[in-house]
């Protein structure tokens, strides 16, 4: 920050900062450092759009802040979320713009990710590795807060701060059983609760033929969605799936898919990238 700030061209540039600590005295350091204002994550998009716009010198009725989802249907899948304690349903679609099929995979990849996080906290701590168990802690902390499970964001940060402080054995193992006692009860809630998505389906054994051209444009439109981590590249490569398969050969193409819907797109679009140079259109 000093070295942007001693160029006189930057002297005045407006630098916000994001960090994963919400309390006074880091904000403070930013100050202090030369930023002019602050955001915590996880963040909120109504928060973050409202700096930005302070900053910005644009009022801030001119920035347009992702809309809360609707009061849920008591017979759909998201009214069967809100009813899952420990959970804020709709902090968590507030923070993915209300797409209900993105923040549902979210759900599902904490429940596999983080269901077994306490314990590879206390398995790294073992082995004396405080520098991985507290990353874990902080992982924990923030996935928890993205997808509004308070409880859990709350007391793993409360353990994260254990560890770097260097706590006795006793007090941070006391704070990973409190973890324990508001990660375990949500994750088990999430497994029984949640519907699982119907099954993708089955590739033919013998797919008919595509022509290129279809296979080209299809292409070059995924690229695109995955370049701006558009959400939608998900739907799309499912509509596609028969213009997109002759990309990709044998076990290839099941992983690129699963890369799709694991919103890994960083990942998916080098892979695509890849496979459009060895595919030739006429």
């Amino acid at each position: 920050m000093a070295r942007i700030r001693a160029d006189a061209r930057f002297a005045r540039l407006p630098v916000i900062a994001m960090t994963a600590h919400a309390t006074a005295e880091e904000r403070q350091k930013c100050i202090a450092a030369g930023m002019v204002d602050h955001v915590a994550k996880p963040i909120d998009p109504a928060a973050l759009f409202a700096t930005v716009a302070r900053h910005s010198g644009r009022p801030e009725s001119g920035v347009t802040s992702p809309a809360p989802p609707p009061r849920p249907d008591p017979a759909d899948r998201e009214a069967a979320l809100q009813e899952i304690e420990g959970l804020d349903t709709r902090d968590g679609l507030s923070r993915v713009a209300g797409n209900r099929k993105l923040y549902e995979r979210l759900l599902g990849q904490f429940v596999e990710q983080q269901g077994p996080a306490v314990g590879l906290v206390l398995e790294a701590l073992d082995r004396g590795d405080r520098a991985l168990a507290e990353r874990l802690a902080h992982t924990l902390r923030g996935v928890a807060g993205n997808i509004g499970a308070k409880g859990v964001q709350e007391t793993a940060g409360a353990l994260e701060k254990r560890i770097r402080e260097r706590s006795s054995e006793a007090e941070t193992r006391e704070a990973a059983t409190r973890v324990s006692g508001v990660l375990d009860p949500l994750v088990a809630r999430l497994r029984d609760r949640m519907v699982p998505p119907p099954p993708a389906p089955a590739e033919p054994v013998a797919p008919e033929p595509v022509d290129p051209g279809v296979t080209g444009v299809a292409a070059e439109e995924l690229a695109k969605l995955l370049a701006d981590f558009d959400p939608g590249a998900v739907e799309f490569i499912e509509a596609n799936s028969a213009a997109l398969r002759p990309l990709f050969a044998g076990a290839a193409w099941p992983e690129f898919r699963g890369l799709v819907a694991d919103y890994a797109f960083p990942a998916a679009e080098a892979r695509l990238a890849e496979a459009r140079k060895g595919f030739r259109v006429p």
